[in-house]
């Protein structure tokens, strides 16, 4: 704006235009800024899905940088991303969630998944599911390969935390495959996952594609069911 001003005052002053100097008792006129980003609500959907994308990729990139300064390991809660500054305030806070971030990883009306609340973390609106708090939900038998905690509890601290048992599922599969306990490759394994996408009508379809998904590679975004498991 500040350009168009200066650019319309040369043309003035080149084409010779006369003009009465503005009195310092006159106000200027009020020059309103347009927004520099469309609100999510006044989206289309393409575009929508579009922003959720690029916010998960960012997500993405910022556990790459900490990968990197971590010997490879990803961090115990994903708001440790904010607090050592690989992601600013508010950078875990989806476009999509209306309660901006005050509902955790799964909104409220998604009732069937109560597990996940475990992971839940004030200011994020991912179910993050390489957390490192304990894993209570069935996971023996669940996952491929019969293990008993002594197999998934890699740190030996005694208890099993979601990282641990999401990364023996993702190397040894389980029993929803078809066919079961098979690897999954890291492209279709979910670390990150927003379950605002498509909020709130998402709930009322269980196998709809409703939920966008930041898979292993870190760099790759695919969307699936709720049970995303069942998509294989």
């Amino acid at each position: 704006m500040k350009h168009r001003l200066v650019l319309a005052a040369m043309i003035a002053g080149l084409s010779g235009c006369s003009s009465v100097r503005q009195s310092a008792a006159e106000k200027p006129a009020e020059v309103k800024m347009e927004p520099l980003l469309l609100s999510y609500a006044a989206m289309g959907a393409a575009a929508q899905y579009e922003r959720l994308v690029s916010e998960l990729q960012t997500v993405g990139a910022a556990l790459q940088a900490y990968a990197r300064k971590h010997d490879g390991q990803l961090p115990p809660r994903l708001m440790d991303l904010v607090r050592q500054a690989y992601l600013p305030a508010g950078g875990l806070v989806s476009s999509a969630d209306p309660s901006e971030g005050k509902e955790g990883g799964v909104p409220d009306l998604y009732s069937e998944w109560g597990q996940a609340a475990e992971t839940d973390e004030s200011g994020s609106s991912y179910l993050y599911e390489f957390s490192g708090v304990p894993c209570n939900w069935d996971w023996k038998s669940y996952v491929g390969g019969k293990p008993g905690t002594s197999d998934v509890d890699t740190n030996r601290d005694g208890t099993t935390s979601w990282s641990e048992v999401k990364n023996w599922q993702m190397r040894h599969g389980d029993v929803v495959q078809k066919p079961n306990s098979q690897p999954y490759p890291p492209s279709r394994f979910p670390v990150v996952r927003c379950y605002w996408y498509q909020y709130p009508d998402a709930r009322t379809n269980a196998t709809g594609r409703t939920v966008l998904n930041l898979a292993a590679d870190l760099r790759t975004v695919f969307v699936s069911q709720p049970w995303w498991e069942k998509d294989q």
